[in-house]
C-alpha cells in the first residue's frame, strides 16, 4: 500500500461504458450534455457495508409464530421462513426414527399435522418448528428427522441441526430439549450410544439440565415410573452419562395431558445458547467446513476415548495377571512384564497422538469458524459503485462549471487564467503531455479537462487519504503508519490468512477505538475539506481567475461528503470486516508512470493504435487481492483506468 509521490497513488476502475468526458462540440464519444442529468438524491452515499450479505436461509426450516388462539381450532400452527423469529417457548424434539416425535405433535391437533414414519424412511426430513398453545402458554415444538433411518445418515442430521441452530441471522436459542425413547427399544445400540455422545457435547454441561429423556410408554400399560426408568439409569446404559450430567428422565404416553405436563415444566426457563453455538457461531455464520470439522473432531475424540479405555483395561488385566500368578517362571514373568510395558507405551502414544490430532483439528476449526459475510463479487461491485460515483460527480461538476464560468472565454485549457500555475498543479513537463496540455502544446477542451481532472483528483486524494495508510486516521508520511505497514507485511509473508486477517482487523479496530467516534468524524471532514480547499478550488482559480469566484453548488458539496463517506465505509469493510476472503488493496498510478497492460486499462483507447508508453493520470481506482496461502502473489481483480496522451488524439 505504498504511496509513491505527491500525485502518485495506486487504485481501479471499470471504465464507464459509452460515457466519456463531454465537450461542447460533441467530442468524446457521444452521450452529450444532459444525457445523464445530475441528481444528488441518486447518490446518497450508501456504503457497501450497509448491505447484509449473511446467509439467512442455509437450511430448509420454517420458524413458527404462535397466536392467542387455542389448539382446537388449529390456528396454533403457523409456519414462517427461517429468518422470522421463533416465538413462544422453543423446545427441540429429538429421537430415533419411529420413536413418536411427529406423533407427539399430532396429539395436540387431533389430526395428522406432521407426517409420521412409515417404518422405512422418516416422515420429517428437516428441522420444522411448529407453534402450539396449551394451558394458555405458547410453545414452539421443533420436529426433527429421526436418527438411524435409511434416507440420511445420522451425521447429516447433526449437520442439519447445527445449521438450524447457527446459520440464521442470529443463533436460534432453545429453552429445552426432549429426547424421545420408545419403550422396548434396546439400549445396547452402537448408533444410539454414538448419537447420545454427540448430543451431550452439542448441548454442553450447562444445558444438560434442560434435557428431558422421555420414555414413551406402550399404550394400555400401567406406568411404573421407577421400573421403566431404571434401565435408562444403569451405569451401562448410554443414557447414564447424560443423567449424571443433569438430564432428567421421565415417562409419558402419547396423550395430550401427559405431554402437556412435560412441556409445562419448561415454563419460566429462558431460552439460551448451546455449547455448539458458543463454539461455532462467535458472531459469525459457521461454514460447512467448520461444521464438518466440528463433527469429525468429536467423532475422533469418542473413538480415541473408546480405544484408550480398551487399552487401559488390557493393561490392568495384564498387571493383575502378573500380580496373582505366583507360579510363573522368571522367564514367563519377564515376558508378561515386557508385554505390559509395550501395552503401556501404545496406550501413551495413542493418547498423545489423539491430543495432537485434536490440537490440529482445533487449529483448523478456528480458521474455518471465521466466515466473512461478503463475497468477492460483492467487493468488486462495491469498487465499481465507488468509481461510478466518482464519475457521476465529475460529470455533474464539469457540466456546471463549463456552463457557468467557462463559456465562451475559455474553450480549452490553453485559455486558462493562469496556465503556468495550472500546469504546475498537474506536474506538466514541457515537451511531454499532461492533463493540461499535449506534448505538442495543444490544450484540452475545458469540459473534457474538468471531467478527467476532477476524477483524477478524487481518485488520488481518496486513495492517499483513506486507502493507502493502514488506517485512515494515520497519514502515509506518519512514521507510525510506516511501522505498522512494515509489520503487516512481515506477517503476510509468514502467517496463515486467518492469522493475517485477524491481526489486521484487530489492529484496525483498536486504532478506531483509540481515535473515537468524534475523532473519526473529524477525520472524514478533514478529507472532504482537503479535497475541496487544497485541490479543487485552486484548480478553479487557476482556470477561471479569482474575479469569477467559481465555486461548487450546495448539492455538489453534499455529494462530495457522501462520496467521502462511501469510500471511508468501504475502507472499513476491506480492513476491519473481511478476514479470510483476502488481503485487498486498491491500486492507482501516478503521472508519468509507464503503462502496464496487466494492471491498467487505457480509457477510450484509439482503435489500432500501439500501446501507450506512459500515463497522464488514474481516473478509476483498481483492486487486487493477495492470499498468503497462494505463495504471496497478488491477483488483479479490476485494472486501474488511466488516461494517456491518446486522449488528445481522438478524432
Amino acid at each position: 500500500m505504498s504511496y509513491d509521490g505527491p500525485r502518485g497513488f495506486r487504485g481501479a476502475h471499470s471504465p464507464r461504458s459509452g460515457h466519456s468526458p463531454r465537450s461542447r462540440g460533441g467530442r468524446g464519444g457521444g452521450g452529450g450534455r444532459g444525457s445523464r442529468p445530475y441528481n444528488s438524491d441518486v447518490r446518497a452515499g450508501r456504503p457497501p457495508s450497509d448491505r447484509n450479505f449473511s446467509n439467512q436461509n442455509s437450511t430448509n426450516v420454517r420458524a413458527a409464530t404462535t397466536g392467542p388462539n387455542s389448539v382446537s381450532n388449529h390456528s396454533g400452527l403457523n409456519s414462517a421462513k427461517a429468518k422470522d423469529p421463533i416465538t413462544g417457548i422453543p423446545i427441540l424434539i429429538l429421537g430415533a426414527q419411529g420413536c413418536g416425535k411427529s406423533s407427539l405433535i399430532n396429539v395436540f391437533f387431533n389430526k395428522p399435522i406432521q407426517n409420521t414414519s412409515n417404518g422405512y424412511e422418516p416422515g420429517t426430513k428437516d428441522f420444522h418448528p411448529i407453534g402450539i398453545r396449551t394451558a394458555n402458554q405458547d410453545f414452539t415444538l421443533i420436529d426433527s428427522p429421526g436418527f438411524d433411518n435409511t434416507l440420511m445418515s445420522d451425521r447429516d442430521i447433526f449437520t442439519k441441526l447445527i445449521q438450524f441452530l447457527c446459520c440464521n441471522k442470529t443463533p436460534t436459542m432453545i429453552a429445552g430439549v426432549i429426547y424421545l425413547h420408545a419403550q422396548g427399544t434396546r439400549l445396547g445400540s452402537g448408533a444410539l450410544a454414538k448419537n447420545l455422545h454427540f448430543i451431550k457435547h452439542l448441548l454442553g454441561d450447562s444445558f444438560l439440565e434442560r434435557l428431558t429423556i422421555l420414555l414413551i410408554s406402550q399404550p394400555g400399560e400401567q406406568i411404573d415410573h421407577q421400573k421403566l426408568v431404571g434401565p435408562l439409569l444403569d451405569p451401562k446404559s448410554p443414557f447414564y452419562a447424560l443423567h449424571a450430567s443433569g438430564a432428567q428422565p421421565d415417562v409419558a404416553i402419547l396423550e395430550k395431558k401427559s405431554i402437556s405436563n412435560i412441556l409445562l415444566s419448561y415454563v419460566g426457563k429462558p431460552s439460551m445458547l448451546m455449547s455448539v453455538q458458543n463454539e461455532l457461531c462467535r458472531e459469525r455464520v459457521p461454514t460447512e467446513g467448520g461444521i464438518d470439522l466440528y463433527l469429525t473432531r468429536w467423532a475422533r475424540a469418542r473413538d480415541s476415548g473408546s480405544t484408550t479405555n480398551n487399552r487401559t483395561r488390557i493393561v490392568a488385566g495384564a498387571l493383575s495377571g502378573i500380580q496373582t500368578q505366583d507360579f510363573l517362571s522368571p522367564a514367563e514373568r519377564k515376558k508378561l512384564e515386557s508385554q505390559l510395558q509395550e501395552l503401556k507405551k501404545r496406550n501413551e502414544e495413542g493418547s498423545s497422538q489423539s491430543q495432537k490430532d485434536l490440537s490440529q483439528y482445533n487449529a483448523i476449526l478456528s480458521q474455518l469458524q471465521i466466515h466473512d459475510n461478503f463475497e468477492q463479487k460483492e467487493v468488486v461491485q462495491s469498487l465499481i459503485d465507488l468509481n461510478r460515483h466518482i464519475d457521476d460527480f465529475a460529470l455533474s461538476v464539469s457540466l456546471y462549471l463549463t456552463d457557468t464560468y467557462g463559456a465562451p472565454n475559455i474553450p480549452t485549457t490553453q485559455h486558462a487564467f493562469n496556465l503556468p500555475q495550472l500546469k504546475e498543479l498537474f506536474e506538466h513537463e514541457e515537451g511531454k503531455a499532461s492533463l493540461v496540455q499535449s506534448s505538442t502544446g495543444e490544450g484540452m477542451p475545458l469540459e473534457d479537462f474538468l471531467d478527467v481532472a476532477i476524477r483524477s483528483t478524487l481518485c488520488e486524494q481518496l486513495y492517499k487519504r483513506i486507502f493507502a495508510p493502514f488506517h485512515p486516521g494515520l497519514e502515509t508520511s506518519d512514521p507510525r503508519n510506516g511501522y505498522i505497514v512494515a509489520l503487516y507485511g512481515r506477517i503476510r509473508e509468514t502467517e496463515t490468512p486467518a492469522t493475517l486477517g485477524r491481526w489486521r482487523t484487530a489492529s484496525f479496530n483498536a486504532i478506531s477505538g483509540l481515535t473515537g467516534e468524534q475523532g473519526m468524524s473529524r477525520l472524514k471532514d478533514k478529507v472532504r475539506h482537503g479535497i475541496l480547499n487544497e485541490h479543487l478550488m485552486p484548480m478553479l482559480q487557476h482556470l477561471f481567475g479569482p474575479d469569477k469566484k467559481a465555486h461548487l453548488k450546495e448539492a455538489h458539496l453534499k455529494d462530495l461528503s457522501a462520496l467521502v463517506e462511501q469510500a471511508w465505509d468501504w475502507c472499513l469493510v476491506l480492513k476491519e470486516k473481511i478476514v479470510l476472503l483476502g488481503d485487498f488493496q486498491l491500486a492507482a498510478y501516478r503521472y508519468g508512470r509507464p503503462f502496464d497492460g496487466t494492471q491498467m486499462t487505457e480509457f477510450e483507447p484509439r482503435q489500432g493504435a500501439p500501446p501507450p508508453d506512459r500515463i497522464l493520470s488514474t481516473i478509476g481506482l483498481g483492486l487486487n487481492v493477495g492470499n498468503s496461502q497462494s505463495g504471496g502473489g497478488r491477483v488483479v481483480l479490476c485494472k486501474a483506468s488511466v488516461v494517456t496522451e491518446g486522449w488528445f488524439e481522438r478524432p
